[in-house]
């Protein structure tokens, strides 16, 4: 959101591959973002205005999980335009967002629509100031490093502004991910396309991603938005959509193409704002009350549309969601179950099991049985439980399972575990990312169907379990409450 406008991997693979490993925090690989799990996290989430309304922070953040989000991106200061955001403030926050499971983006917002390094350099600044909050916190919290520096369109003196500021962030001992808006308020996405590398390059850590912000011009219609997104992506840039609205001061925003065409391509997004905006820009709000006891009508398209929060939005692994950036039905929809094992193994078969599969009620998501195969683990393993048979998915968006490993065996630095789907007469692969599984309760995984082709012709179902490179002995695996809505 302007200060002028406020104020006034895991793809399409074929074969796995030869080691899952996990990180200490976010870092980006590609166009994906990739959490500590070694899965795609694709935001979805919800902009909140915290430094002109501290005393809103617990009620907006527990409204806005509510919602389903998976991330919140919250406005700082750091004390050259308004009251500072000291480090335990930032401590409470960080706090707060781990309480409500909500990935959280911390911006500075005082250099918003400056082209002065200096103003770039206070938020800078202020980042190694409260360092002492935000170390450690690598795999749930993403900087935002300043919002909308850089008014002017364009992309040169933008770019070489980062170039100085991203080293410094890395040397004063901060190795989380950054976030970088693009020049013109955020509305000028031809700064990353023409100068991202640059900026990306001057990374010694190669962990930095980019931000548009849409409204008028940056996501005025559904050809900018497309052109835009695929501008970024085409770049082999990782994106995310870190502000929009349903209209802005200057014209129409086509929030329906960015959210579905963000869910394509799986790119993150965060709706601005949840509540606060001034009276003459009251459309931006999400909720008529801090506590969302009701939507505005954008808040309504953003949380329960199509392509909205409840439709889309997956928690991190780090809160015990799938976080493989797929799609989680709409709790209040129905669903379809496919498999639920309660009546046999309904033709489900195992590759590389030493025993089964068989139906057991040892451990269930949902009724009274799951599928269980025992298992040797090996170093890099995997094994599978799957159905092979032709049926149709077609029309459908998302495809869940429930699965979980046994307590007994050496799993070493961990289970992963893919949901996949092989279509066509090419019976080609398709999955939802490696995710870490437990022993300990189930984890729903989850696989969007929405641009796989040749869902009328699915082959087969599956699951494949991935040992680490230090697994060994018996053990088993289970799936359950196969589910497609």
């Amino acid at each position: 959101m302007t200060l002028v406008a406020f104020v006034l991997l895991f793809s399409v693979i074929v074969v796995p591959p030869a080691k899952v490993s996990a990180a200490s925090g976010f870092y980006v690989s590609g166009t994906k973002l990739i959490g500590s799990n070694g899965s795609p996290f694709v935001m979805r989430g919800v902009n909140h205005a915290h430094n002109w309304y501290k005393d809103q922070l617990s009620t907006a953040l527990s409204a806005i999980a509510k919602t389903g989000a998976n991330t919140v991106r919250i406005v700082l200061s750091d004390g050259k335009k308004w009251s500072l955001d000291d480090v335990n403030t930032v401590k409470n926050i960080i706090s707060l967002c781990e309480q409500n499971k909500l990935i959280a983006i911390l911006e500075v917002h005082d250099a918003t629509g400056s082209d002065s390094y200096s103003d770039l350099d206070d938020a800078v600044n202020y980042w190694i100031s409260i360092k002492s909050a935000l170390i450690g916190k690598e795999d749930r919290v993403i900087i935002n490093i300043a919002n909308e520096w850089y008014g002017t369109w364009d992309g040169s003196g933008w770019a070489n502004g980062y170039k100085q500021a991203i080293p410094k962030l890395r040397n004063a001992g901060l190795n989380h991910t950054l976030i970088v808006d693009s020049a013109g308020w955020g509305q000028y996405p031809a700064s990353i396309i023409n100068y991202g590398t640059e900026v990306f390059n001057a990374d010694p850590q190669k962990n930095t991603m980019f931000s548009i912000h849409m409204y008028e011009y940056a996501g005025g219609n559904a050809t900018t938005v497309k052109s835009n997104i695929d501008g970024v992506l085409n770049k082999n840039l990782a994106l995310i959509i870190g502000e929009f609205g349903g209209q802005h001061t200057n014209g129409d925003v086509d929030e329906a193409t960015i959210m579905s065409y963000s869910q394509e391509k799986s790119v993150g997004w965060l709706a601005w704002s949840w509540k606060g905006n001034s009276s003459d820009l009251a459309y931006l709000d999400m909720a008529n009350d801090w506590a969302g006891s009701s939507l505005t009508s954008f808040g309504n398209t953003v949380v329960n549309g199509s392509y909205g929060i409840k439709s889309t939005s997956v928690l991190s692994s780090v809160f015990g969601g799938g976080g493989g950036g797929g799609t989680n039905p709409d709790p209040g929809s129905s669903a379809t179950t496919l498999y639920d094992f309660e009546s046999g193994t309904q033709s489900w078969q195992g590759s590389n099991v030493s025993g089964g599969p068989w139906t057991t009620n040892e451990w269930k998501s949902t009724g009274t049985y799951s599928l269980k195969g025992d298992v040797n683990f090996s170093s890099n393993s995997a094994h599978y439980l799957y159905y092979t048979g032709d049926q149709s998915l077609s029309g459908k968006s998302t495809l869940k399972a429930t699965v979980k490993h046994a307590s007994w065996g050496s799993v070493g630095s961990g289970i992963y575990a893919k949901l996949y789907v092989k279509t066509g007469s090419g019976w080609t692969w398709y999955d939802s990312g490696a995710t870490l599984i437990n022993s300990s309760g189930g984890t729903t995984l989850s696989l969007s169907l929405s641009s796989i082709p040749n869902l009328s012709l699915v082959k087969e179902i599956g699951v494949q379990f991935l040992a680490s490179s230090n697994s060994s002995g018996q053990s088993a695996v289970y799936v359950d409450s196969v589910t497609v809505q």
